[in-house]
């Protein structure tokens, strides 16, 4: 295990033991199983936040090779491979008791279903006894992004190893988590009686959901700001556009046009937090404008996000 702490200027300090800290913006380098964990504080600014994720990219590129699987998450927001990790290195100490609990039930699951052995039959449950399912399992089901163990390719069998990227489900993006939030499944019997006693209640709840993805992206987006010399002209988030007000807040355009819309007068940044992209901008350059250290220190080329799907298969 190697254990990297990021400092605000970019550079790592290396350190000897695991040290969790909600100012800390972390880099944690697991070599046997080939993962790379960038952890934040809960107090940490954003900008930080990026420059690990910056810090992260090169490290990776220029010691470790593309075979290493990144993955990213919050304080007291750790993902069940996360936990996993910490169990290795007896450290399961320094997470609160709830992240643990979170984990382990996802881990549970997860052991019920092989998938190392051809033609293998997942565990399935009677219709007629249905598992019970606890408050904590339907929070986890609505809001962890844990993905099934990350596993390394080698260890698959072939007629896994061929579907291309085993055991690595892509993480939902905004645009997916609010159009998922508007697709309900039923079958014929609650759709005909959904039909005869309407409810507005899901509606009303995949609204919330959606407004609180939007202020977190907004909220992104105002701590980040624009480049020195640039200035926001379209903001994409989900399937909607906006753009920036006056007053640095955001407008919802109207519904676009049909088309297909090309410019080369503007330059596009992406933004990613967490396994969402945030937003996509389109910035309009002001006559010579160059982008500053601090913005480099942050801003990652587009090469290193193709990079991250460079994904061996054995």
């Amino acid at each position: 295990m190697r254990y990297l702490e990021v400092n605000e200027d970019g550079t790592l300090v290396e350190l000897n033991e695991l040290q969790l800290g909600p100012e800390k913006v972390l880099i944690i380098v697991d070599e046997e199983d080939k993962k790379m964990w960038l952890w934040k504080g809960s107090n940490c600014p954003i900008r930080k936040k990026f420059i690990g994720s910056r810090a992260l990219s090169d490290i990776r590129k220029k010691e470790y090779g593309f075979a290493y699987v990144p993955q990213s998450c919050d304080q007291d927001d750790e993902t069940a491979e996360f936990v996993i990790m910490l169990q290795k290195i007896d450290k399961t100490d320094i997470v609160p008791d709830a992240v643990l609990n979170r984990a382990q039930q996802i881990i549970d699951r997860q052991s019920r279903i092989n998938v190392f052995e051809e033609g293998a039959e997942q565990e399935t449950v009677p219709p007629s006894t249905p598992s019970p399912i606890t408050d904590l399992e339907e929070e986890d089901s609505e809001g962890l992004k844990d993905r099934p163990a990350q596993v390394p390719a080698s260890e698959l069998p072939t007629h896994l190893a061929k579907m291309g990227a085993p055991g690595n489900r892509p993480m939902p993006t905004i645009l997916s988590a609010l159009e998922s939030e508007s697709i309900e499944i039923k079958t014929p019997e609650e759709a005909l009686q959904a039909k005869e006693t309407p409810s507005a209640e899901p509606v009303k709840q995949a609204v919330v959901k959606s407004d609180t993805m939007l202020e977190q992206s907004f909220k992104v987006l105002k701590d980040l700001g624009a480049p020195k010399g640039f200035y926001r002209d379209l903001i994409i988030i989900g399937n909607k556009v906006y753009t920036e007000t006056y007053t640095g807040g955001f407008e919802e355009l109207d519904e676009p046009p049909e088309g297909i819309f090309f410019s080369s007068s503007h330059v596009p940044r992406m933004i990613c937090e967490n396994g969402f992209v945030r937003a996509i901008e389109f910035l309009k350059p002001e006559e010579g404008a160059e982008l500053s250290e601090e913005d480099e220190a942050i801003a990652q080329d587009i090469e290193d996000l193709l990079g991250m799907f460079e994904i061996e298969v054995g």
